[in-house]
C-alpha cells in the first residue's frame, strides 16, 4: 500500500485550519482592527445623535430594562415578533408619528445602546440625569463634573415612559459614521425633520455655526456651542486665578488634547495639543 500525503487532505486541513482561526466564522468575516469603530467615528457618533431628536416610525415598548430593548440588526431589520411580544408585556412608551429623544449612547463589544427618553428606568426624571456612557475599549469615559443644564424637552417627550433601541452586529461594532448608524435605524426612526439642535444652530453667529460644524470651540463661544461642536468633556477642572474662576473642560488625552477654558459662560481660551 502507498503511503503519502494526497494534495486534497492538505486543501481539507487547510480550509478546516481557516475555519479555526476564524472561529467558526466564513473566512474574512471577523473584522480586522482597522474595522472595528475607532474613537474618532466613536466621538462623532455621540456628537450627531446624543440629544438628538427623531420621530418614531414603530411603537416602541415601554421596556423596564435594557434586556428588552427593541432588536435592530445590522441591516436595519427589526425582530417584529420580539417588538410585537415586548409590546403585549409591557404595552407603548412612544406610538408611530411621536418625536423621541435620545437620551444616552452606550458602545458594547457587538453592539450600540440607545436609551430613548430616559429609559424605563425608575428613579430621577431622565432630564435630569443625561448622560452619554461608553463601554468599549478606548471609548470615552463619563464626565467628572455634571454639565451645564440642558433646556428642558418637550411635554411631549416628558410624559412619556422611555425605552431603548439595541442596534446589534455579528461580531465587533464595525467602524462607521453617523450617516450610517442613522440609515441603520432607519425603519425605526427618523432624523430627517429638522431637529430644535439644528434650528437653534441656524440662529447663532455664522462664525460660530461654522466652528460647531468643523467641531471646534474658539472664545467668545458659551458652553452649549461648544457642547454642541465637541460633545461632552472627559474631564472639568476648575481653579481661580486672580480672584476669577476659570474652568478648563478638556477632551482627549495628553499628549493628544484640547482645552476649552470659561470665564462663566464664555470660552476665553482654546489651546489645542498635537
Amino acid at each position: 500500500m502507498k503511503s503519502g500525503f494526497h494534495p486534497a487532505w492538505g486543501l481539507a486541513f487547510l480550509s478546516l485550519f481557516c475555519v479555526l482561526a476564524g472561529y467558526g466564522r466564513p473566512v474574512g468575516a471577523q473584522p480586522t482592527s482597522t474595522e472595528v469603530l475607532t474613537p474618532q467615528n466613536r466621538l462623532a457618533i455621540v456628537r450627531a445623535l446624543a440629544y438628538e431628536y427623531a420621530t418614531a416610525l414603530q411603537p416602541l415598548p415601554a421596556s423596564q430594562k435594557e434586556k428588552q430593548a427593541v432588536a435592530v440588526d445590522s441591516k436595519g431589520q427589526i425582530d417584529e415578533e420580539e417588538l410585537r411580544q415586548l409590546l403585549t408585556n409591557h404595552g407603548a412608551a412612544v406610538h408611530p408619528g411621536e418625536i423621541i429623544q435620545i437620551t444616552a449612547i452606550e458602545f458594547k463589544r457587538d453592539y450600540i445602546l440607545l436609551e430613548i427618553n430616559g429609559g424605563g428606568k425608575r428613579g430621577k426624571k431622565w432630564w435630569q440625569r443625561i448622560q452619554i456612557q461608553g463601554g468599549m475599549a478606548g471609548s470615552l469615559p463619563p464626565p467628572q463634573s455634571p454639565g451645564p443644564p440642558r433646556p428642558p424637552a418637550p411635554e411631549s417627550i416628558r410624559s412619556g415612559t422611555g425605552t431603548w433601541i439595541k442596534l446589534s452586529f455579528p461580531h465587533l461594532v464595525p467602524d462607521m459614521t453617523p450617516d450610517e448608524v442613522k440609515q441603520m435605524l432607519a425603519g425605526v426612526l427618523d432624523f430627517s425633520e429638522p431637529s430644535p439642535t439644528q434650528q437653534w444652530i441656524d440662529t447663532i453667529p455664522e462664525e460660530f455655526r461654522q466652528a460647531i460644524e468643523e467641531h471646534r470651540a474658539m472664545p467668545g463661544m458659551n458652553r452649549k456651542m461648544v457642547l454642541a461642536a465637541l460633545g461632552r468633556p472627559n474631564h472639568k477642572v476648575r481653579e481661580t486665578k486672580n480672584g476669577v474662576e476659570h474652568e478648563d473642560w478638556i477632551y482627549g488625552y495628553p499628549p493628544l488634547a484640547t482645552f476649552v477654558t470659561f470665564v462663566g459662560d464664555q470660552v476665553v481660551e482654546v489651546k489645542e495639543f498635537k
